[in-house]
């Protein structure tokens, strides 16, 4: 997300967040071609292209700007490695859906169709190198970035897209406060819709 005035770099314990840079790419393009990475993120588990991530890139430096979102590229402190991203982006929901039909979502609201009611929502997000899984990493900066969006940014609530079968994610997600609240189509694929409640602290 982009960083409020006067502030550039988020910091938890062990993890700095920072801006997406473009000579972040050849670690994204690594990670995003795993196939342990992209079962949890595509439609058909299909890694990404260096090209698609490529996109990605330039779709997230856009962001900070037009939208004052985006993810955050996390850097371990002890060695400032780059092991990942989390952070807050544009998602689009109906309101409702008729059921049994089950709410549609977009990922960006330029994805959306025209004529439809939507409500603009926040996803905080997460991706790491699996090489760092287990290790409490995307526990420690979702956290580091749902403190920020309450305490900063004052925002009601975030939400997350987690497809039923990650359940490193729904972990993270579930020992950080967040709870399942039904399910939402996005891109083709059925995803559990999780609500961090960010009320103020105190």
């Amino acid at each position: 997300m982009t960083l409020a005035h006067g502030t550039d770099r988020l910091e938890s314990a062990r993890l700095v967040l920072r801006r997406v840079a473009p000579d972040d790419l050849p670690f994204f393009s690594r990670i995003h071609a795993l196939p342990e990475v992209a079962q949890h993120l595509y439609p058909g588990g299909r890694p990404r292209s260096p090209e698609e991530t490529a996109a990605w890139l330039r779709y997230t430096l856009a962001s900070y700007d037009q939208l004052a979102l985006g993810y955050l590229a996390v850097l371990r402190k002890e060695d400032g490695a780059l092991i990942g991203r989390c952070g807050l982006m544009d998602m689009v929901v109906e309101p409702t859906a008729a059921e049994p039909r089950i709410r549609r979502g977009w990922f960006g609201r330029e994805e959306a169709p025209a004529g439809v009611a939507l409500t603009f929502e926040c996803e905080l997000g997460y991706t790491f190198d699996p090489a760092v899984w287990g290790q409490g990493f995307a526990t420690e900066a979702a956290r580091c970035v749902r403190d920020y969006a309450r305490d900063v940014l004052r925002l009601p609530y975030a939400v997350s897209a987690i497809l039923p079968q990650n359940a490193r994610s729904r972990r993270v997600a579930e020992r950080s406060g967040a709870r399942a609240t039904g399910q939402m189509e996005v891109v083709g694929l059925t995803w559990d819709r999780y609500v961090w409640p960010l009320a103020p602290a105190g």
